[in-house]
């Protein structure tokens, strides 16, 4: 739903400005404003004062819930001003979310405290004195503060602001917010958007503060060689978005990634000074991805970061879902956490200097969700192979946003690969041996295609998929023009799978088709079989 049909919903503190900016947004807009406590006030031919003293705090959120429930059933669009304590109810939370945007004004205890001190009658501060009101609105904004989080974006209302300026802001906010395709909440309780389109990096510093990320000297973008050369426009454009930012590069390619290649980056960001309150932007694909990502999560214990993915591969699997690591000498991704990223930006415009093989590395991830999740994609990418080559605009913004929306809501269900989440590890398992067996000369998507290949064999030959369901894949899979063979040593292979993080209490597990749409968890396979399956990728062994 683009933003010209959501309902824009102002949340903050009580004189926080919602009603002021809220009724300028709509007249801007063209859109009916509403002002929820002035409704509830109207209905219930009360002040809200009088509405807390005679029937208590409860029978007024109960009167905030309905009439939510009201505005987010009425298909036309609005602009609403909420209530200072409306998002402390959850369920009004998901109301908006299905329908709207959330924004959120704020403005410091100081600002608030000397514009509430004007009349005085706030139900829930009316009669204090102005030390006791100052001190009682920094609890209650602490208090708040995880619903206030819930916001989209937010916008600073300060005295020292005109309501022109406030409401630009606003505007160009979401003028940016347009491009969100997919929003991600995980079982944690996390929650970040995803935004694809066109032209998003020369806009971005709309969303990096209007997340309120890092104060605007606290910003680092972490790159690697490669792409600071193919990107050098775009990283220019990064850099002068996030306050002139400084630049960290890594060595480029899955061999440096490891720990001391992340001890590099530590040294750089302490001798710099930089804080739990300083925000990483990583702007590469899923290498420098994966260790900014872990750098983010272990910093200081912990700070925000971004994903400014610069491959179809990234921006369809690792930039999605919070899994962050580094490798080790006896496997890939070894060290590592979930860590969710607060934003993913997806500019399609980077793909333009990719190299078809790491655009062809991405095109395995976007199979693999048809082949896990969804048979309508599956034939989507089955009647449009010659216009996904061609990276067609149209299609590539449909396979990403697709893409994303498959992962999102495997997460969403399962964070932490406790259950679901497992099925998007389909062709990893034998993906990582090739990669480990060649010394990652293979790129992580050109493993996963071959190790799909063999993760198929092994589905038929244990009576899961029939041949000609396994064919269907494979046919695929050679329009798109990926390799159909490998050199593997077996014996090797069956070794090095035996460490893969897959493994469960010592049991082996593989992720396979029943049907293309469908996989299942497979444990105790019999080793003859998974032996046998490499027979997939094998030079003589494709029947």
């Amino acid at each position: 739903m683009a933003n010209s049909e959501r309902t824009i919903y102002f949340t903050g503190f009580m004189a926080s400005g919602k009603s002021r900016i809220g009724r300028a947004v709509s007249e801007r807009l063209n859109r009916t404003f509403v002002d929820t406590d002035s409704v509830i006030v109207e209905r219930a031919h009360k002040s809200i004062s009088d509405i807390f003293a005679s029937e208590g705090e409860s029978a007024f959120r109960k009167m905030e819930l309905d009439l939510i429930r009201e505005i987010s059933e009425d298909p036309s669009p609005k602009v609403v001003a909420l209530g200072g304590g409306t998002l402390t109810q959850s369920q009004i939370v998901s109301l908006i979310r299905k329908t709207g945007i959330i924004i959120r004004l704020w403005a410091v205890p100081e600002v608030l405290n000397e514009r509430i001190g004007r009349k005085n009658t706030r139900p829930l501060l009316a009669g204090l004195a102005p030390e006791d009101r100052l001190a009682k609105i920094k609890t209650m904004l602490a208090e708040r503060e995880p619903r206030y989080a819930l916001a989209d974006f937010s916008v600073e209302s300060s005295n020292d602001f005109t309501e022109e300026h406030v409401v630009s802001e606003v505007l160009r906010n979401l003028k940016f917010w347009e491009s969100r395709a997919v929003f991600v909440e995980p079982s944690c309780g996390s929650h970040y958007p995803i935004f694809i389109g066109h032209n998003l990096i020369p806009r971005i510093s709309s969303l990096l503060y209007g997340l309120r990320l890092a104060p605007s000297n606290s910003f680092l973008i972490c790159t690697d060689t490669n792409v600071a050369s193919a990107q050098g426009r775009n990283l220019a454009l990064l850099k002068k978005e996030a306050g002139d930012s400084p630049v960290f590069k890594f060595h480029a390619g899955e061999i440096f990634k490891n720990l001391s290649s992340l001890n590099q980056l530590y040294t750089f960001m302490l001798r710099r000074h930089y804080s739990r309150k300083s925000c990483l932007l990583q702007l590469s694909g899923g290498v420098v991805g994966d260790m900014a990502g872990f750098a983010a999560a272990t910093y200081q214990r912990g700070i925000s970061f971004v994903q400014i993915p610069t491959t179809l591969l990234a921006m369809v699997d690792s930039s999605v879902g919070g899994k962050v690591a580094v490798n080790h000498p006896e496997g890939k991704n070894m060290i590592g956490a979930f860590y969710q990223p607060r934003a993913v930006v997806c500019d399609l415009d980077v793909l333009s200097t990719l190299p078809p093989v790491e655009f062809l590395a991405g095109l395995a991830e976007v199979v693999k969700y048809g082949v896990i999740y969804d048979e309508e994609f599956f034939l989507y990418l089955e009647a449009n192979v010659q216009r996904i080559l061609s990276r067609d605009s149209e299609v590539l913004a449909y396979i990403v946003r697709r893409s994303c929306e498959i992962k999102a809501e495997v997460v969403g269900i399962d964070e932490k690969e406790m259950g679901l989440r497992a099925i998007l590890n389909y062709g990893h398992t034998f993906g990582h041996a090739i990669e480990k067996l060649n010394h990652y000369e293979f790129s992580h998507g050109i493993g996963v295609s071959l190790g799909m290949r063999v993760a198929a064999r092994l589905a038929a030959l244990t009576g899961r998929i029939t041949k000609e369901e396994e064919l269907r894949q494979k046919a695929l899979l050679d329009a798109f023009g990926f390799p159909q063979t490998v050199s593997v040593d077996v014996d090797k292979a069956w070794e090095a799978m035996g460490i893969d993080k897959k493994v469960e209490k010592n049991m082996r597990v593989y992720i396979l088709p029943v049907k293309i749409g469908v996989v299942e968890k497979a444990a105790s396979v019999d080793e003859s079989l998974v032996r046998k399956a490499w027979e997939a990728v094998l030079p003589g062994g494709i029947e």
